[in-house]
This record gives C-alpha cells, sequence and structure tokens, in this order.
C-alpha cells in the first residue's frame, strides 16, 4: 500500500482518487473548493465521446482575429493577456495541418472511444444513479455556409469512427419541437451523451470516496518537499505537509505552476467558459443542442437548463466577464424561441487547454512518482473516469491498455 495524494478534487482528480483506493493504496485528496463547484459545473455536461477533431482547425483559426477583437465573440482574448499567450498560440498554429490534425484526432479517438463504457462502469461502481443519460446530441446549421464550415472536421470525425448523421433542420425540429423551424441544416451526433447533473455527480463521487476510507482535505497544494527525484510530500496552503509515496497532479489550471515547483514546463493555458443555468426554462428539452456559430450548448440537467460555452483566454486569477454568459442566454433564443430567462444563475469554469488538445497523462523523467492527469481542456467529464483507470495502472506498475506516448508531459 503507497500513500497517495491526489491534488485537485474536480471529475479528474476524484476519479483518479477512486481508482487508486479500489487498488489498495491509501489517498488523500487536497482541493480548497466547494466540491462539484469546479469546471465541469460550467460545461454542458456532454461525454463528448466523438469529440477527437482538435480545437486548431483551419477554419477555425481564420475566425480567430475577428473574434479576438471581439469581446463578445465564441473565442476571446483580454489584451493583458496577449504577450504572455504568444508562445501557446503558435504551438496551436502549428497544430492546425492536415498531418497534425490527423494525428491529434487519432490520439483522442484512442481515449473518448471508451470514455462511455469507463463512466458507465465507474456510475455502477458507486451506485451514482440516474446520471448518465444516454441520447445523442444535435448540432444546429443556419445555412449551407454555416454547415461549411463543419464539413472537414465531420469528415475527419468519420474517418476516426465517429458516427455523425446530417438530417435537416425540419428533422430536428420533429425531433426538438422546441427548436426554431428555420434552420436548414443539422447533425446526430450518435457517439455523445450527457450526464443528468455534473455537480451532484462530482459530490456522489466524493462522497463514495470518502465512504470508503478516502480522505478529503479543504486545502491547495502549493508545493513540494523532496529527496534527489522524488516528492516525499506536498506543501499545503494551510503551512502542513502531506507525506506522500505517490503525487498525481490533477489541478487544472493550477497544473501549470505546481510543474513549475518540479522543474518541469508545461504549455497549459487556462480559459474561462461560462454557463448559465435557467431553473424554470419554459422549453421542453430532450436532447443537448449545440449552436456552433453561437459557441454554446444547451443541456437539458435534471433541475435547471444550462447553457454553456465560449473560449476566454484570461489571466489566472481575471475576474469574470459576466456579460459573456448574458450574451449566450440572448443568443440561445435563436435556437429555441420560447427560452423563459427568470430564475438565472451564472457560473464559470476555468478550464485546462494544452495547444495539441491532447490532455497531459503520464509521468516525467525529471522527476520518479509524480503521475501528472490534467490538461483535458472541455474533456474533463468525458475522461474523468478513463483517465482514473488509466493513472491507477501507472501508479500500480502496470501497462495501462494503450499507448500513452503521446500526451506525456515532457512532450512540451
Amino acid at each position: 500500500m503507497k500513500q497517495v495524494v491526489v491534488i485537485g478534487g474536480g471529475i479528474v482528480g476524484i476519479s483518479c482518487a477512486l481508482s487508486l483506493l479500489e487498488d489498495g493504496h491509501a489517498v488523500t485528496v487536497l482541493d480548497p473548493g466547494a466540491v462539484g463547484e469546479g469546471a465541469s459545473w460550467a460545461s454542458c455536461g456532454c461525454i463528448a465521446a466523438g469529440e477527437v477533431v482538435p480545437l486548431s482547425q483551419p477554419g477555425m483559426l481564420l475566425k480567430v482575429p475577428g473574434w479576438l477583437l471581439d469581446p463578445e465573440a465564441p473565442l476571446s482574448l483580454r489584451p493583458s493577456s496577449v504577450l504572455r499567450l504568444l508562445p501557446w498560440f503558435t504551438q496551436f498554429t502549428l497544430n492546425s495541418t492536415p498531418f497534425r490534425m490527423r494525428a491529434i484526432a487519432d490520439d483522442l479517438a484512442k481515449l473518448t472511444f471508451r470514455a462511455t463504457d469507463d463512466l458507465r462502469a465507474q456510475l455502477g461502481r458507486y451506485e451514482v444513479r440516474d446520471m448518465l443519460v444516454e441520447r445523442p446530441v444535435l448540432k444546429m446549421f443556419d445555412d449551407d455556409r454555416d454547415k461549411a464550415t463543419m464539413g472537414a472536421a465531420f469528415d475527419l470525425a468519420r474517418e476516426m469512427g465517429c458516427t455523425i448523421d446530417e438530417i435537416s433542420g425540419a428533422e430536428a425540429h420533429e425531433m426538438e419541437p422546441a427548436i426554431a423551424p428555420d434552420f436548414q441544416h443539422a447533425a446526430v451526433l450518435r457517439d455523445w451523451s450527457f450526464v443528468a447533473d455534473p455537480r451532484r455527480m462530482v459530490i456522489d463521487l466524493h462522497r463514495a470516496f470518502v465512504a470508503r476510507g478516502g480522505v478529503v482535505k479543504p486545502v491547495a497544494g502549493t508545493g513540494f518537499t523532496r529527496e534527489d527525484r522524488r516528492v516525499t510530500g506536498v506543501t499545503c496552503s494551510d503551512g502542513g505537509t502531506v507525506p506522500a509515496d505517490e503525487v498525481v497532479l490533477s489541478a487544472g489550471t493550477q497544473s501549470k505552476t505546481l510543474a513549475r515547483h518540479l522543474g518541469i514546463k508545461l504549455q497549459l493555458e487556462g480559459v474561462i467558459g461560462y454557463s448559465t443555468g435557467l431553473s424554470d426554462p419554459g422549453v421542453d428539452l430532450k436532447h443537448t443542442v449545440f449552436y456552433a456559430k453561437g459557441g454554446f450548448g444547451i443541456t437539458p440537467y435534471e433541475s435547471e437548463l444550462a447553457i454553456a460555452g465560449t473560449i476566454e483566454f484570461a489571466g489566472e486569477n481575471a475576474a469574470p466577464r459576466w456579460r459573456r454568459a448574458d450574451v449566450l442566454v440572448k443568443r440561445a433564443h435563436r435556437v429555441l424561441p420560447g427560452l423563459q430567462v427568470e430564475g438565472a444563475q451564472r457560473r464559470i469554469g476555468r478550464r485546462p487547454f494544452t495547444p495539441d488538445t491532447r490532455p497531459i497523462l503520464g509521468r516525467s523523467d525529471k522527476i520518479a512518482n509524480v503521475t501528472f492527469a490534467t490538461g483535458h481542456g472541455q474533456l474533463g467529464l468525458t475522461l474523468g473516469a478513463t483517465t482514473g483507470r488509466l493513472v491507477a495502472d501507472m501508479v500500480a506498475g502496470r501497462a495501462p491498455n494503450m499507448d500513452l506516448a503521446a500526451f506525456g508531459p515532457d512532450r512540451f
């Protein structure tokens, strides 16, 4: 049995902690935030098993200059972050070639195509009931030009094995009568599903962890004690130190700073996403619906309708621009004309993005007993259970059932 410290208690961290606990280790999770109120809470809650095409798509890159000048665009960059982000954006742009996009998509497919089975098994093992909603996702397009922006991405996704059915806007309206009837095109993403409530999911997994003997400390990991190439403990924001035989770094956007303490440079940037929960939306929706042109999705959670999206590059401690959340709600009326917005609750999530869209999974040659499980971007909820299984294998010295070389922390 090893003493394992997991830094970060979001969906990825708690999934790692549960898998390690199952292996018989003594596991402590460090997380100062409110349980369940991390990045996943401000998301569309999708299990995006077909999200294999990297963010650095040529069509998207062509839009970036205009978006960066528009504070209400789906992707925005605060002026104070421009110089700091140049190296990240340089690598991001280099990953837009057809060769690199195909390689990234192939790597992501190896992870995401396992995601639904891994999540289903996790939820069953820990008796998290009525959580996985196995319905496909709809993506709406205004017209031919709008649809064409996704053509190359759809082709590559299909090449990787994804199932995408293209239907008319009228057919989508028949599936979901609340959707506006004048969309020309839609797509049904058959590999996707969503969860009933990402906040409840993380809370229930935390409860299962504690009930089985796991320990959660409401403190932040701030640094490490070391002997040569091994970490011996994690220093905490309360001044204490938690001894560790193994450490799992799953601290989201804080992972970059913590890795720097270990002499490891991660190309990782925190990106703000916004979400608004509507407790009485006035419309009935059964599927998650994405409006790509607007940069958001709409998901029918068990207790609210969530409108979530946008990508905003900002400083680590930057205050939210709540106007961005309000713009999403305004644009959601294009998709759902009957939407009511009383009782709105706004929230943000800070998502850790890498320039190649791959998460950071594995060990560094520079340190012997730290396993990285971070950088999932918009795939944290999707890959939580899968990441937990892989991390447990690595800590136990078992060979994971897939090659993780492309995801390693030393690739930067």
